[in-house]
């Protein structure tokens, strides 16, 4: 059994997996594989796999196959002999590098079947990133064969590579080549590309001159800073026919700045498998994986997210889970595969690819059913507006008919009707500014003109102008102003633009609590594109501003950036705010009630009240809206005035 320690959501995978990247829960088996961490000890790597015989008692793996077969125990290369240059070979032949390499590390093992060893050795150009492994039979050591050339385009100038090779299988070895890059260059984007290589041995009814070939190709792009991809790789006769297939199980751990890093067993990450089954033509990759693993993470956190224990935890294993499938997944939500090269890196984008490509895992749902899981959890934990904000981030087309339900119990549908319009002209503002209206605590509207502030009093229909200074447009903390929220395809998250001050040349970016994909779309209702194209302002409403920085709304996400630290942070701020509400925020006087476009509406909520999503009349084309205390109205620009509405 599972240590029961593990949480569901890791623990979901044992039945399927014989390995899925947890390494923080106890398997029923005794052996691990090795692991293939992007953040590697230096030196030459242990092993790819390194496995010893299964117990009796298998487990949840009982079932499979290969659960009572002998597991092969790996066999590691040894140090090139000699400086490198020349390696002895049974009965006296000598194998000698080719001209401008140097072997590094080899295997000796007869695969011809004559009784003497053949030597199987990496061999590499003097600065480290240029090779071929190579086959020299002790028959002919003279006339070496290269069985994997290392690609032109994965060397990494600046990076000292590690190189490990072993016999994983019976009939399966393994090259890894890991290049090992300073921390400055990853934070640039610039992290190199780690290279796998896996070689088939010919087996007994190959026939006498069978040579080993290559089988696949894996390529593990470097994530992003604070994430850590692993792979560990097992060999087994999955489907009983007698050869050598072979699964990859990926692993995501860490978490991308801003969102906190895991504790406890969630540090080990999550993963989820790539199967490749060996047939007569090569090893063809099973379709089912590792969507069918994904699908069962998804299904564990809308488990975990209906129990009250349970459900303050799945916002951040959601997001891990988002980071795990957009690695595997080239048509992962978000645009996987779109950006090329140190980009893609950054971003984070389709990490692991085959000699074939980008995987493509097939699971359009995916995206939705994490929402759908994060979005029962806020709900359950009691943040209606967290729920919102996880139901809409696919759009609605993305929302099924639970979904649909989910929302319109969260936050029921509300008719808006006009019940004043001004005859002062708002003046205009930017998006992302502070709006040209505010109701104060009486139920009289400000509206701010180009001439100065004048109130509304809609019960008696007058509007006069007063002495009452305007406010400011500008949303600034101290001497920082907060400029746009961009999503770009070279980040991993949405990022917050501000000007430390007045004077200053260019701007400052903070990574926000949102994934890249998440966030407001920059024309409202827009589905989510397939691939990420440039750079893409999004709509913001601003909440609260002070001396320590700023509290924004992107649709239902509510965010706190904080300034006060040397380097500074943002994070999720849940519902209510504690901090005051200035005029022409998409708040109340009060605070306590906000106005904010969401799920294709007006969402306005009151703390300690209901949450009611408004439509129709000329909300569709309002904008800069603010509430009034309790929310029983709202008054947004609309054209040339400002237009007072009532829910019915």
């Amino acid at each position: 059994m599972p240590d029961r320690s593990c949480p569901k959501l890791l623990r979901a995978l044992l039945p399927l997996l014989a390995a899925t990247g947890c390494d923080g829960c106890p398997s029923s088996k005794p052996y691990t594989p090795y692991t293939l961490g992007s953040a590697a000890p230096s030196g030459s790597p242990p092993p790819l796999s390194a496995v010893a015989p299964a117990a009796p008692d298998a487990g949840p793996d009982a079932d499979a196959p290969d659960a009572a077969a002998p597991r092969f125990a790996a066999v590691p290369s040894v140090p090139a002999p000699e400086g490198g240059k020349r390696w002895p070979l049974d009965g006296g032949a000598v194998a000698a590098a080719p001209t401008g390499r140097t072997f590094e590390t080899g295997l000796l093992l007869d695969l011809d079947g004559d009784g003497a060893r053949d030597l199987v050795a990496w061999a590499r150009a003097p600065d480290g990133l240029r090779g071929e492994l190579l086959l020299a039979p002790a028959a002919r050591p003279q006339a070496p064969r290269t069985l994997a050339a290392l690609p032109g385009d994965l060397a990494a100038q600046g990076c000292t590579p590690r190189v490990g090779l072993s016999q994983i299988g019976p009939a399966t070895l393994a090259l890894d080549f890991a290049p090992q890059c300073p921390d400055q260059q990853r934070a640039a984007g610039a992290g190199a590309t780690r290279w796998i290589a896996v070689i088939r041995l010919p087996g007994p009814a190959a026939g006498a001159g069978a040579a080993p070939e290559l089988a696949l190709e894996l390529r593990l792009r470097t994530p992003p800073p604070d994430e850590a991809l692993s792979a560990s790789l097992e060999v087994a006769d999955r489907d009983a026919d007698g050869r050598d297939d072979l699964v990859v199980s990926v692993g995501l751990a860490g978490a991308l700045r801003p969102f906190p890093a895991p504790a406890g067993a969630a540090a080990a990450g999550l993963g989820a498998p790539l199967v490749f089954l060996d047939r007569p033509a090569g090893l063809s990759r099973d379709a089912a994986q590792p969507g069918e693993a994904l699908r069962a993470l998804a299904a564990a956190l809308l488990r975990d997210a209906r129990g009250k224990a349970t459900a303050p935890a799945v916002a951040a294993s959601a997001q891990r889970l988002r980071r795990l499938h957009a690695a595997l997944c080239a048509d992962a939500a978000g645009g996987g595969g779109a950006v090329a090269g140190r980009d893609a890196t950054r971003a984070g984008e389709a990490l692991v690819w085959t000699g074939a490509g980008p995987v493509r895992c097939g699971e359009p749902g995916l995206a939705a059913a994490i929402d759908h899981a994060e979005a029962v959890a806020a709900s359950t934990r009691g943040a209606p507006l967290a729920a919102v904000a996880a139901l809409d981030r696919g759009g609605a087309e993305a929302r099924g008919k639970d979904e649909g339900k989910l929302l319109a119990k969260l936050a029921p549908p509300a008719t808006a009707t006009a019940v004043y319009r001004t005859a002062a002209a708002p003046q205009p503002t930017r998006p992302g500014a502070f709006g040209p209206l505010a109701f104060e605590a009486s139920g009289a509207l400000l509206v701010r003109t180009a001439q100065g502030v004048v109130r509304v009093d809609p019960a008696a229909s007058t509007e006069a102008v007063t002495d009452i200074p305007p406010w400011p447009a500008a949303v600034h903390a101290g001497p920082a102003e907060l400029v746009a929220v961009e999503r770009r395809c070279d980040a991993p998250t949405l990022l917050a633009l501000f000007r430390s001050s007045p004077e200053a040349v260019g701007e400052m970016e903070v990574p926000l609590p949102l994934l890249r994909g998440q966030g407001p779309r920059a024309r409202p209702g827009a589905a989510p594109p397939e691939r990420c194209a440039g750079t893409e302002r999004l709509p913001f409403s601003p909440l609260a501003a002070s001396e320590g920085g700023f509290d924004i709304a992107l649709g239902a996400a509510l965010v706190s950036i904080d300034l006060r630290a040397a380097a500074p942070t943002a994070s999720a701020l849940s519902f209510p705010l504690a901090t005051p509400a200035p005029r022409g925020a998409a708040r109340s006087p009060d605070g306590a009630t906000l106005a904010v476009p969401a799920a294709g509406g007006l969402l306005v909520a009151t703390a300690g009240g209901a949450a009611r999503l408004w439509s129709g009349g000329d909300l569709a084309q309002a904008t800069a809206c603010a509430p009034a205390n309790g929310g029983a109205r709202v008054a947004c620009v609309v054209g040339a005035a400002a237009v007072i509405f009532e829910a019915r």
